[in-house]
């Protein structure tokens, strides 16, 4: 690797879940929720920042009280202001990652890959995004020039593909990075997705 920041992972988890009967972080996938997932999937680069928002007293009884939770009670201008908000906690010559909780299928191996990708990128590069086939997806690891045009945007995508000049796309044969839910039916595909990989490995995931 040619140099090594420190990368804070994010977990973005505000959100209300409007079309389900449950918080998106609290969707179980076999034996763990949504965020437990990310949360482990971050492992390899440290202790997360949680945002929490819609539902947030609920979600907090289920996480070990050792997880770092920033409540976000402006959740309601939109997942930027999660961002915003994580980021006020986070040091500012710190790298972020931002992971959308609603990515069940994500593994850590990604992460492993996306970091390595972000450890060696070029001088002129600030942000690493998956991508599969054609289509660009989650998580997304940012550097800490970046920042402060996350207060300044209206979106943090309009941030991401300002300058594509400033991307290093990474490659991957996952479609982990595309597999959200945000409704009953996309949320039992993604549940038939993480079964049909658990019976394959014949392990938890």
């Amino acid at each position: 690797m040619r140099w090594r920041e420190e990368v804070i992972p994010i977990v973005l988890a505000a959100g209300a879940s409007t079309n389900l009967p449950f918080p998106k972080a609290l969707a179980r996938f076999g034996r763990k929720t949504a965020l437990q997932i990310a949360i482990a999937n971050c492992r390899l680069l440290g202790r997360p920042v949680v945002v929490l928002g819609a539902d947030a007293r609920g979600i907090r009884r289920e996480l070990p009280k050792s997880t770092r939770v920033i409540v976000n009670r402006q959740w309601r201008k939109g997942q930027l202001s999660s961002l915003q908000a994580a980021l006020r906690q986070v040091p500012p010559s710190a790298a972020f990652m931002i992971y959308p909780v609603d990515h069940p299928l994500i593994r850590s191996a990604t992460i492993g890959q996306l970091l390595r990708a972000f450890c060696t990128r070029s001088a002129s590069q600030e942000i690493v995004m998956p991508r599969h086939k054609s289509a660009y997806g989650h998580p997304v690891i940012v550097s800490a020039a970046l920042r402060p045009e996350f207060f300044a945007a209206p979106t943090a995508r309009e941030v991401i593909y300002r300058h594509l000049d400033r991307v290093r796309i990474l490659d991957v044969n996952t479609a982990s990075i595309l597999d959200d839910f945000n409704s009953p039916e996309s949320y039992d595909r993604c549940c038939r997705k993480f079964l049909s990989r658990l019976a394959r490995s014949g392990a938890e995931t």
